[in-house]
């Protein structure tokens, strides 16, 4: 019960850590400054509006319209190309008379979220404005930004059971992989992350322009990934092929009492490699302290990807009555994993949330800040529920087995004991209980995998 409230005392604390020490926001893609600057009244008439940002951002012909009182459009336009740059700029012609214009634009920033706003300046003197600013090509990706998030949620329940399941099986119980249904996990986890991937790469492009769904599978190029996500996306998907045949060859070799280490130590660097493409298409890549973000955002996968995948292996087929023999002595060890796992999200976790946020009146008047708050309260009973999980290892799984009975021949000879037993494997009974709490654990862990999901479609605060 002890570790139970120490585990929740220390999610309570990074809580608090990070609504009481929160600082100014992080400095995502947002506007800086603009010329003319919102709600200014010119004397005379600019020959251009020029917006700078606080980080480059990659930006289509139509990244900067104005548009007068009546709502019709002015500029000359002035961005054609995706080049990324950190100040757009677009030409006015000289027959601009005095009144009110609106400036609206939408750009793209490095983690691959579009930004968009609108202003007002006025020439000469201030009048009344009649319509609103024509809706940017970003009110249609609404539809594409759900599938976008459903897809990351399918690649996170992909990395979980696919590399999660096969390093667990590999580091704790090789022979595991002759069960067919750890087999199926891992082949099953593979094919989403393959799917989620492949979705994400279709999807990704029309978000981040906000086009309409529909065009997402019309061939148009109308905007391209960043260099950067375009090679993390084709390390992911060479990294995907290295696992499947590390995976093939992991279960082949199954019958033996240890995998080859050559094996083990080629997949541990697949599935590194696999998690380091993450951080490279979501929000670690913008804002300050940059590496440092993309490191705890690569640690914090890790520890997510060990936890739920081995979790997903005990409570799907190690807790069966066909291995309750091999359950008293993989468990503990497994739960020494989780425990550190599970310490390393918290602090992770809190980091990065700190760095996302900014400030504590974030958390509720923003959606990435209720989004936050929700799975911050998921991962708190997750907690719980592992502590609970933790304890009954320590009641039950660790129980040692009755000591062999004593040989030795005649009187007054010394007597000899052979080697201990292994832990007594625990009732059927007590099993049933510890998979029901993991099953239970799986349920809350995908709500919370679907939070991340939505969080790595909204924007955080700027």
């Amino acid at each position: 019960m002890r570790r139970i409230v120490t585990m929740l005392c220390l999610v309570l604390c990074a809580l608090c850590l990070q609504t009481v020490t929160a600082g100014r926001a992080a400095a995502h893609t947002g506007l800086l400054s603009s010329e003319p600057a919102a709600g200014q009244v010119l004397p005379r008439l600019p020959a251009q509006v020029a917006l700078t940002f606080r980080r480059p951002v990659t930006a289509g012909a139509d990244a900067v319209r104005v548009f007068d009182d009546h709502m019709r459009r002015m500029d000359l336009g002035g961005h054609p190309d995706d080049r990324r740059r950190q100040t757009l700029r677009t030409a006015l012609p000289g027959s601009l008379r005095a009144g009110t214009y609106s400036v609206a634009w939408q750009v793209t920033s490095a983690d691959g979220h579009p930004v968009a706003g609108t202003y007002r300046f006025s020439i000469g003197t201030a009048t009344h404005v009649v319509g609103t600013v024509p809706p940017l090509a970003g009110a249609n990706g609404a539809w594409a930004g759900r599938l976008l998030g459903a897809a990351r949620g399918t690649g996170y329940a992909g990395l979980a059971l696919g590399p999660g399941v096969l390093l667990v099986a590999l580091w704790l119980w090789p022979a595991g992989l002759r069960d067919r249904r750890t087999r199926a996990l891992v082949w099953g986890g593979l094919g989403l992350l393959a799917a989620g991937t492949f979705a994400v790469l279709t999807v990704h492009t029309v978000w981040a322009d906000g086009r309409p769904l529909a065009e997402a599978w019309s061939g148009s190029d109308a905007h391209q990934h960043a260099a950067t996500a375009d090679l993390a996306y084709a390390v992911r998907f060479y990294s995907l092929l290295a696992l499947g045949a590390a995976t093939a060859l992991a279960t082949a070799s199954a019958g033996r009492d240890r995998p080859a280490r050559p094996l083990v130590l080629a997949t541990t660097a697949a599935v590194v490699v696999l998690w380091g493409t993450w951080p490279l298409t979501g929000h670690a890549v913008d804002g300050r302290y940059a590496p440092l973000a993309v490191a705890a955002d690569l640690t914090h996968l890790a520890a997510m990807t060990l936890w739920l995948g081995g979790l997903a292996l005990v409570a799907a087929v190690l807790s069966r009555p066909a291995h309750l023999g091999e359950l008293a002595t993989v468990l503990p060890r497994f739960s020494r994993l989780a425990f550190t796992a599970v310490v390393t999200l918290v602090v992770t976790g809190t980091g990065q949330a700190w760095r996302e946020v900014g400030s504590a009146g974030h958390l509720l008047d923003t959606r990435f800040g209720r989004l936050l708050l929700l799975k911050s309260a998921g991962v708190a009973g997750i907690v719980a529920l592992g502590g609970l999980a933790r304890r009954w290892v320590h009641r039950h799984a660790t129980r040692p087995a009755p000591l062999p009975p004593a040989t030795g021949g005649a009187p007054g000879t010394t007597l000899t004991l052979t080697a201990p037993a292994p832990p007594a494997p625990p009732d059927v009974a007590l099993v049933r209980t510890l998979r029901r709490g993991l099953l239970a654990e799986l349920l809350v862990a995908a709500v919370v995998l679907g939070l991340t999901a939505a969080l790595v479609t909204a924007a955080p605060p700027v």
